[in-house]
């Protein structure tokens, strides 16, 4: 077994059989020999989303090696881009909500309900589907106010093992093949909500140019998200990741014509809706607090994305449909 394992070919045909978990934590620490094979295998890199597959030749030998792995997902059955699995697991449905009819809209006290936040509220038992499960039921972060000083502590250092400088999950890929670019629409209500005009901003956000990583990574959809989850003058931003197609509902036909555009370019758009709704029972500002929620959920190693923005108007004829069933509070 020894001589088999020194033999670089045959370990890397061993390696690509562990689950990403066991590849990135473990097996990198076994020895140098075996770091070296991980850290050099384009095969191996490729199975933990570091590196892209881009060639057809490269896309033909990954659905074959997705047929024989326990974490692949049905999108080769589907045709579209693989989701980074390890990703999905850790981030949950704040990044990876992929119900194939309805996408939740999210507030700032979502990112609590992550996998890898200390006081996540589990879901409650229903055998409904998860996309058809109604927003009441679904999981939601606490508020800031709910938390006693030990819970907050123990929040804090489960956050820190996320947010540190250099985590590796900021370097992988959020599917293979990669999103050519991440989608961006931005949806500015009136203040008066339902009378117009309403603006909506729309792009194609670049992944962060680095010759070293190329390809959307998840740390830039992470920092725009966050940021501007958190950083906003009204009472809500309300958001959600699409993957693959348009999810129903939209708060505007003119919303659900840039999104299905978008799709057209990417597998990946994410959708900020800036509202003033304070008028909902039991509705507070999120984040309550924006200097803890930056302090738990910034990574030390954001990076601010400069997004060049294409202005749209319409002039409040359409009147935003805000279908209360799929919004978290």
């Amino acid at each position: 077994m020894e001589r088999v394992l020194s033999i670089p070919e045959l370990l890397e045909a061993i390696l690509l059989h562990l689950d990403m978990t066991t590849l990135l934590v473990s097996a990198t620490r076994i020895n140098k020999a075996w770091q070296a094979v991980i850290n050099t295998s384009v095969l191996i890199q490729q199975a933990l989303y570091l590196r892209p597959i881009s060639t057809e030749t490269e896309r033909f030998g990954w659905k074959d090696f997705l047929e024989s792995r326990k974490d692949s997902t049905s999108a080769q059955e589907t045709g579209c881009p693989t989701i980074n699995p390890l990703l999905k697991e850790r981030f949950g449905h704040c990044f990876f909500d992929t119900g194939e009819f309805h996408g939740y809209l999210l507030r700032a006290n979502s990112f609590y309900s992550m996998p890898w936040g200390a006081n996540r509220r589990e879901t409650s038992d229903t055998k409904e589907p998860a996309d058809l499960v109604p927003a009441y039921m679904y999981p939601r972060g606490p508020q800031t106010a709910d938390m006693n000083p030990k819970e907050l502590s123990e929040m804090q250092i489960a956050c820190r093992k996320f947010t540190r400088k250099e985590a590796s999950w900021r370097k992988m890929l959020v599917s293979q093949p990669p999103p050519p670019q991440l989608g961006y629409l931005f949806m500015e209500a009136h203040r008066d909500h339902f009378f117009g005009p309403h603006w909506v901003w729309t792009t194609l956000i670049e992944p962060v140019n680095n010759a070293l990583l190329p390809g959307l990574r998840m740390g830039t959809l992470y920092d725009v998200v966050q940021y501007r989850a958190g950083h906003h003058e009204r009472n809500s931003m309300w958001f959600r990741v699409v993957w693959n197609q348009e999810r129903e509902p939209y708060n505007t036909n003119s919303s659900r014509m840039n999104c299905k555009e978008m799709l057209q370019q990417t597998n990946v758009v994410v959708e900020f809706y800036h509202v003033a709704d304070q008028a909902l029972v039991e509705h507070h500002h999120e984040p309550p607090d924006l200097t803890l929620f930056d302090e738990r959920f910034r990574s030390e190693d954001y990076q601010h994305i400069n997004i060049q923005i294409h202005e749209q108007t319409w002039d409040g004829m359409e009147q935003p449909g805000l279908d209360r069933r799929y919004f978290v509070r």
